[in-house]
């Protein structure tokens, strides 16, 4: 009897789905709590924790077929811890048409709510005004990890004091994803004191110290103007004589009242001829008184006639 009622079961199994109705698409409001190169897991408002593949294009892999590029790409930029809010639809796989990030209206402000689920790092915490989840992380100290950079460790600690469902109070910042700076006390009979009325939560060994104020860099310079210290720069101008440079130079004389004028006329200073030139030349000799004694040629005897020299017969 009892296998006859098994087959029965299995027999009736598909008969019972006949009528449903499979919803193949959708959108949804969540925490994103993990991701990969290819896929996202989300948190939805209601509980449920799904994973969402991107989607697939052209054939099997050996066929050029793959994942689309752009929703890779587009989970590439997706941070862990922030809500999203995704469009889906159903092909075999959960799959993403579209997803974008929600961040808070506000950077920074005072959280009240309900811890709804916690980890070593973060709490989901519901806010009063309308329930929606939010997942807040400790604040970050240092740089990068392996330069020491690390959770602050207090905050980490003061999570072991809460329990689900207990009611937290906090001021919180966004930083790449929403940080809690500090918890707040409670008096004992919990009422709420603010921040402003002045309420030290630092001394406490099991609550995180308060971030350092952010000092303005502007206000730990000095007070003086920095221009004041600085020597006045005095104008190469005035550094000079007030005296004309020209004035000082001499005045130079006439060159031709420099030359030392000459005692006398240079052609003075020639020695004077003493005659005329013309006078030391030899004066031709006088003729002689007796003309005849003067003249050489008159001491020649004249020559006879020529002819008178032939003998006559």
């Amino acid at each position: 009897m009892k296998l006859f009622y098994l087959n029965l079961l299995i027999l009736s199994i598909p008969l019972l789905g006949e009528g449903l109705m499979i919803k193949k698409s959708g959108n949804l409001y969540g925490i994103l709590s993990s991701k990969g190169e290819a896929w996202i897991e989300v948190i939805e408002d209601d509980g449920l924790v799904d994973r969402y593949l991107a989607p697939w294009q052209g054939e099997s892999p050996s066929r050029g077929g793959g994942f689309h590029l752009k929703t890779l790409d587009k989970f590439k930029d997706l941070v862990v811890g922030n809500r999203v809010h995704l469009n889906w639809f159903w092909d075999g796989h959960l799959r993403v048409y579209k997803i974008n990030q929600i961040k808070p209206f506000k950077k920074s402000g005072v959280f009240k709510g309900i811890l709804i689920n916690k980890g070593d790092k973060w709490i989901d915490v519901e806010n009063e005004e309308n329930l929606t989840p939010w997942r807040f992380y400790a604040r970050w100290k240092g740089g990068l990890p392996e330069d020491g950079g690390e959770y602050h460790p207090k905050t980490l600690e003061f999570f072991d004091n809460f329990e689900i469902n207990d009611p937290v109070r906090f001021f919180w910042s966004y930083d790449y994803r929403p940080r809690i700076d500090r918890f707040i006390l409670q008096e004992e009979d919990d009422v709420f004191v603010p921040f402003y009325e002045g309420k030290s939560i630092s001394d406490s060994p099991s609550i995180p110290q308060p971030a350092a104020p952010t000092m303005n860099p502007f206000d730990q310079l000095p007070k003086t103007n920095p221009f004041d210290q600085v020597a006045p720069i005095t104008s190469p101008f005035d550094q000079l004589p007030a005296s004309n440079p020209f004035d000082q130079v001499a005045e130079p004389g006439n060159p031709f009242e420099e030359v030392s004028p000459a005692s006398v006329n240079p052609f003075d200073s020639a020695s004077p001829i003493e005659s005329n030139p013309f006078d030391n030349i030899d004066e031709p000799a006088k003729p002689a008184e007796n003309p005849k004694e003067a003249n050489p040629f008159e001491d020649i005897p004249l020559p006879g006639n020529p002819f008178d020299a032939i003998p006559k017969e």
